[in-house]
């Protein structure tokens, strides 16, 4: 996924290559983005024990589209992203629906992802979603299609798991056309009820044992999230360790983050700067130092994220400007 408002997976690293694990799907990184969560209208509340309708109360309005715009060095866009939000009467967010447009070297690429939400005892329970691709080059028109469907279980307050299963169609070279993902996670909790440790795993085509294929580790300190760890492997070989670090100020924050609704990864300050580290087969490093204005009512109106990439990338971002409507 690019970019929705929950944590993981770099906008930047994976803008051209869309896994089908349900937090590369679902969750966008600090490390390239920052915005409000959907559904947040005050200052948090603290604790992974939310329902549905994530962070904060009040009478605020809830957010309804989010635009992001992707620069680079020129200051010409590469990416486009716009996302809707909707809700149901009690403030859960029931559905998303993205729309992405890349340029690629003279060809383009357009996303259109909608996800729908279910919730049980407060806690989401399971969604479902389209993803469609559509790839255009030198007057040539390629497609996908993917259907997902996710179920969430939880312990107590907390969830504690997920399984989710994919079908795609569609023809090369959409990275993802010939594909059929079924994967799993894990979700454990330090003392302080903040996530510690998501596991993933995915179920290789004809395979009927499920092989883990990352593990991500957060760090706290002064109640804001300093540091995640997130090993990636395929067949049990590591290939690329994720180390990002972050930075806040004394601001407090108006957009915690969130792996999905229900299970925030707790910032009390707001994110000033981050620098994510990749070591092994795709190395690099993108430090990455935000701006964001705010309204009367601590909600963030709109955010500039400064992005340095080493090596450059074949797209060179160097911006993402992103507007809030409420």
């Amino acid at each position: 996924m690019k970019h929705i408002k929950f944590l993981l997976q770099a906008v930047i690293c994976n803008r051209k290559k869309v896994k089908w694990a349900f937090v590369a799907l679902m969750i966008s990184a600090l490390g390239c983005s920052k915005s409000n969560p959907p559904g947040y209208s005050g200052s948090p509340s603290g604790g992974t024990t939310g329902g549905g309708t994530t962070t904060g109360s009040g009478s605020n309005p809830l957010l309804s589209k989010e635009v992001l715009v992707a620069k680079n060095a020129a200051a010409a866009d590469e990416d486009s992203i716009v996302t809707l939000f909707t809700y149901d009467g009690n403030k859960n967010l029931t559905q998303t629906e993205q729309t992405t447009f890349s340029n690629i070297a003279g060809a383009s690429l357009t996303i259109s992802i909608t996800y729908h939400f279910t919730y049980s005892n407060k806690l989401i329970s399971g969604f479902t979603g389209t993803v469609d691709q559509t790839y255009l080059d030198a007057g040539q028109t390629f497609s996908s299609n993917s259907q997902i469907s996710s179920v969430f279980h939880a312990s107590g307050s907390r969830i504690d798991y997920y399984v989710q299963s994919v079908s795609t169609s569609g023809s090369a070279p959409l990275p993802v056309t010939l594909e059929t993902g079924n994967d799993s996670a894990t979700l454990t909790y330090d003392a302080s009820g903040n996530l510690s440790t998501l596991n993933i795993y995915q179920l290789s085509q004809g395979s009927s044992e499920y092989q883990q294929i990352s593990q991500q580790n957060f760090t706290y300190s002064n109640g804001n999230l300093s540091k995640s760890i997130n090993v990636e492997s395929v067949s049990g070989i590591v290939t690329n360790t994720v180390t990002s670090l972050f930075q806040y100020d004394s601001k407090i924050s108006a957009a915690p983050i969130f792996i999905v609704p229900g299970v925030p990864v707790n910032s009390t300050n707001d994110l000033s700067s981050s620098t994510q580290t990749t070591t092994g087969l795709n190395a690099q490093t993108i430090s990455t130092t935000y701006q964001t204005n705010y309204n009367s009512t601590n909600q963030p109106v709109n955010s500039l994220a400064a992005l340095t990439i080493t090596p450059q990338n074949p797209e060179n971002i160097a911006t993402e400007t992103i507007t809030y409507t409420y």
